[in-house]
């Protein structure tokens, strides 16, 4: 989801500017905005199966796909606020392709895949980071127990700690592939 909305920031648009704004603050984009990415995606890519990283995040936004997709798994990754807040503060992003990588895994600010300039995102503050876990905590967690108790729409609910290296957490989710 954040990728989708990144891409409109970068066309420049006004809709992309408002959509700046909001991630630059640390909230969450209006509803409206959300569901028009997401219907955009769906019907772009009809026959492919879809996953959402960071969607839904509230009821609201649950309620809304529910009306215009099927949610067949949910994938519920836990990581301590700590280590999150780690893993943000050195994550770097390439400005031209989109490549992730972090500040301990380079030597200098050069995209190995295409060259572009690593950069950190400007939602990766600590002020960011403490919002987005509260608005987690608040809004997104109590989706879980939604998705639980909703046993037809849901195939399975999976926990993962995401806590492990990215390989260990890799190599369950690798498991869901099919």
């Amino acid at each position: 989801m954040g990728q989708l909305l990144r891409d409109e920031i970068a066309t420049g648009s006004a809709l992309g500017k408002k959509i700046k704004e909001k991630i630059d603050a640390g909230m969450l984009v209006d509803m409206d905005i959300i569901m028009k990415t997401v219907q955009n995606k769906l019907a772009h890519d009809k026959n492919e199966i879809k996953i959402f990283d960071g969607f839904p995040r509230n009821l609201e936004q649950a309620e809304a796909l529910d009306k215009i997709a099927n949610v067949d798994l949910v994938i519920h990754l836990i990581i301590t606020k700590e280590l999150a807040i780690e893993r943000l503060e050195k994550r770097l992003t390439c400005a031209k392709c989109g490549y992730i990588t972090r500040t301990d895994k380079v030597s200098n600010n050069v995209c190995p895949e295409c060259g572009g300039e690593l950069v950190h995102r400007s939602d990766d503050t600590i002020e960011s980071i403490n919002k987005r876990f509260s608005i987690y905590e608040n809004e997104t967690y109590p989706l879980i127990d939604r998705y639980k108790r909703r046993g037809v729409k849901v195939a399975e609910i999976e926990s993962i700690d995401a806590n492990k290296t990215l390989d260990e957490v890799l190599k369950v989710l690798n498991g869901y592939h099919n």
